[in-house]
């Protein structure tokens, strides 16, 4: 029975960002420009752009249940260095390298440290004339398995491939730039060492992705905002002929973002708060960053 609910709750949130996702697309179409988005952001023909990256996060998690405890984490998170270039007036490609270490404040605590799966971007834009379809893939390239050590610690690695095509839409609306993404991200086959045991193969768990934005600028300083939703599938769990599952969820999340150029450069400071998760009874997770984007 909760599981139905949970089914029919997630799809009733999934129509929601559906149509406010439908309703952008709409409005583009009847819009006078095409927008200049942050969010969207991609180098121009034969221009490179090295984005070097900060990122800290703090988090508070409880699951449900009379037994659910809750768990704190705070540390480095997503920091490291991205390289993008301009191919022509339609594609631009992006390498992203990141680096996390964060552990609990439990006793004894654990820690989660390692660079996390490189990522290759294809970017493309379509000028429509009045808005900007947005089009492209996004690949994360695992160089190592999962790994669990037996002191509770782990890596950063996903220990398996995965493949996010995606498409949007942005233009000039109500004083600023107004648009949406959506996402779909194939989740391949994820292998995880367990310290001391069999390894654990991961498959499904895909992730379907919404994102809405608002941009407004004063002056030459863009000021934008995001309202973020993911439903993650059902993935299904093996080791030496054993089964298991991680259960399907969703989250909800808000992102605040700037961009302020000086010259050649610009400074990028940005606030990530996931708040809601359909399996926790408690979800805080905070991510404080702030970037440097060198254009030459």
């Amino acid at each position: 029975m909760n599981i139905e609910i949970s089914i029919a709750k997630q799809q009733q949130e999934f129509i929601v960002y559906s149509k406010l996702f439908a309703s952008l697309i709409v409005l583009a179409s009847f819009s006078a420009h095409a927008a200049d988005s942050e969010f969207f952001y991609q180098s121009k023909a034969g221009q490179s752009d090295l984005t070097p990256r900060l990122g800290y996060v703090s988090a508070a998690v409880k699951g449900k249940g009379a037994g659910a405890v809750e768990t704190k984490f705070s540390g480095i998170y997503q920091s490291g260095v991205s390289y993008e270039y301009g191919i022509n007036e339609m594609f631009s490609v992006e390498g992203t390298l990141l680096y996390s270490s964060y552990e609990t404040d439990s006793t004894p605590k654990t820690k989660t440290s390692g660079l996390q799966d490189p990522q290759v971007v294809l970017k493309g834009t379509s000028d429509m004339g009045n808005a900007n379809l947005r089009f492209g893939l996004r690949a994360g390239l695992s160089l190592e398995k999962a790994e669990d050590k037996a002191n509770g610690d782990s890596n950063t690695a996903s220990g398996g491939f995965s493949f996010a095509p995606y498409v949007g839409v942005d233009t000039e609306a109500a004083g600023g730039s107004v648009g949406g993404r959506l996402f779909y991200t194939f989740m391949m086959e994820r292998t995880r060492e367990e310290e001391g045991g069999p390894d654990v193969k991961t498959k499904d768990g895909n992730v379907l992705g919404l994102s809405a934005f608002y941009e407004t600028a004063i002056t030459d300083v863009i000021l934008g905002g995001s309202l973020n939703y993911a439903s993650y599938d059902t993935a299904k769990l093996t080791s030496e002929g054993m089964t298991g599952e991680i259960k399907s969820f969703n989250t909800t999340g808000l992102s605040l973002y700037s961009r302020m150029p000086f010259g050649s450069w610009a400074l990028l400071p940005r606030l990530d708060y996931d708040f809601s998760h359909s399996e926790a009874s408690k979800f805080d997770i905070i991510n404080l960053s702030v970037a440097a984007r060198f254009g030459f």
